[in-house]
């Protein structure tokens, strides 16, 4: 467990402006035409991340075997992962490899999650592949040349349950959660869907991605006997999904969604980001080095999405100390410039107010996390342990040993701010990925959001 904790949080920390993009209504809703079928509004012209999600299977409707869900009286649910939560694949055309022993060619083979990817010298050409490249003129982020990356899987749940196609336990994600639903006579493709993402991106740059999850919603809706979806995510997911509620008509949100349960979600940010970016993260797992994959961890534009939030923490909090200076969350700019990465300022000026003010979703909401885990606030600098290149001293405080309290704890505003009811169940120990696979959460769940007595 400790090396997927390890390889999830690699690809950012835990596991979204404007400029040409297309309106987010537009993006988004799609009118009822004559014949009642439907068709997206301006679908054509919708800008897609450095990832392409696989298209829903639309004969699926149509096969005898896709029966409608009749067989337990619970609410169907569309799993949103978070950061390192799905597979990715990547097809290589380069015409030049960052090293000599990478390959510039390569048929599609698993990028995301392939333990032969990360082990040395291999794990410097994952790093060249999976990193992203940032355009200041349209403000996104792709792949390098010849690197084609696309996300598997969508609409079905193989590739959210197991981030490792092998099925080996340390790959094992939404596996526990959905085992514990068929028991009680759920269907995977059916009655329990997965909305898998490129979890590198922020959400400012994934209308395609938020068309697809509307379209899956309302699929699943008539699948299941016209009965209205919860929407289930961990960690980052949650920020996506409460992104894609924030900018749904309040009339859609009624007819589709049953509730909204979001796992772990840093809905402030981490303080753990801060050290992602100065020194690399490798969450002590010796056997990879933070300074060789730090380089795509700052690339990517959920990383700067994921930084603390200044609503919840003050100026006066340091969050690093060294002998030279120290940075709160009002220095993110100097910062960057002293990490010599100003990209960076780019990327957080992007993302820091996609959910900065925590707007309520307007759905009713059940957040599940863990408590009493020891979770990193504050990283020092000394000497010996120099920054930005070395590992820092850490300071750790309340949190599920990932997502610090307060930020777990913030989206309570939400009681006095819509009238759908706002509850919150912590699990003591509940670290903030192996939580997806104890019981006490499957348990809650069933029981109170998807099979409510």
């Amino acid at each position: 467990m400790k090396l997927l904790v390890c390889v999830s949080f690699f690809v950012a920390t835990l596991s979204f402006v404007a400029g040409d993009e297309p309106n987010l209504f537009d993006a988004f809703h799609r009118p009822k035409l004559n014949n009642s079928s439907e068709s997206y509004k301006g679908v054509n012209n919708v800008s897609s991340s450095s990832a392409k999600h696989t298209t829903l299977d639309k004969a699926f409707l149509q096969r005898q075997d896709a029966l409608l869900f009749t067989k337990v009286v619970g609410y169907p649910a569309v799993l949103l992962p978070g950061d390192g939560g799905n597979q990715l694949l990547a097809v290589l055309n380069r015409s030049e490899a960052a090293h000599i022993y990478c390959s510039k060619s390569a048929d599609a083979f698993t990028l995301w999650l392939d333990l032969e990817e990360l082990l040395p010298l291999a794990i410097n050409c994952f790093t060249d592949n999976i990193r992203l490249i940032y355009d200041p003129k349209t403000k996104k982020s792709s792949s390098p040349d010849g690197v084609n990356i696309t996300v598997p899987g969508f609409g079905g749940t193989e590739s959210v349950e197991w981030i490792d196609p092998s099925h080996l336990p340390f790959g094992e994600y939404f596996v526990g959660l959905v085992n514990a639903m068929v028991e009680r006579g759920y269907k995977r493709g059916v009655s329990i869907r997965g909305a898998p993402f490129d979890f590198r991106m922020a959400p400012n740059t994934e209308n395609a991605y938020f068309s697809q999850l509307k379209t899956l919603i309302e699929e699943t809706y008539t699948l299941n006997n016209q009965r209205k979806v919860v929407i289930i995510t961990h960690s980052l997911g949650g920020l996506f999904g409460l992104y894609f509620l924030n900018h749904m008509e309040q009339s859609w949100k009624e007819k589709y969604v049953q509730a909204y349960a979001p796992i772990a979600s840093p809905f402030a940010g981490a303080a753990k980001v801060m050290r992602l970016f100065a020194s690399g993260d490798n969450l002590d797992e010796k056997v990879i080095n933070p300074l060789v994959v730090r380089p795509a961890q700052r690339t990517y534009p959920s990383s700067a999405f994921l930084m603390p939030s200044d609503t919840y923490w003050s100026a006066n909090e340091v969050l690093i100390i060294t002998p030279k200076k120290n940075y709160t969350v009002s220095d993110f700019d100097e910062f960057f410039t002293d990490i010599q990465f100003e990209t960076g300022k780019l990327l957080r000026n992007d993302t820091k107010d996609l959910v900065h003010d925590l707007v309520a979703p307007g759905v009713p909401v059940f957040h599940v996390h863990g408590k009493n885990m020891p979770t990193p606030e504050r990283f020092i600098y000394d000497e010996i342990f120099q920054f930005p290149d070395d590992q820092p001293h850490v300071h750790y405080g309340a949190g599920d040993g990932t997502v610090n309290m307060r930020s777990l704890k913030s989206f309570l505003k939400w009681k006095n701010e819509q009238p759908q009811q706002v509850e919150e169940y912590e699990i003591d120990k509940g670290e903030h990925l192996s939580i997806l696979q104890m019981p006490q959460l499957h348990q809650y769940l069933l029981q109170n959001v998807l099979i409510p007595h």
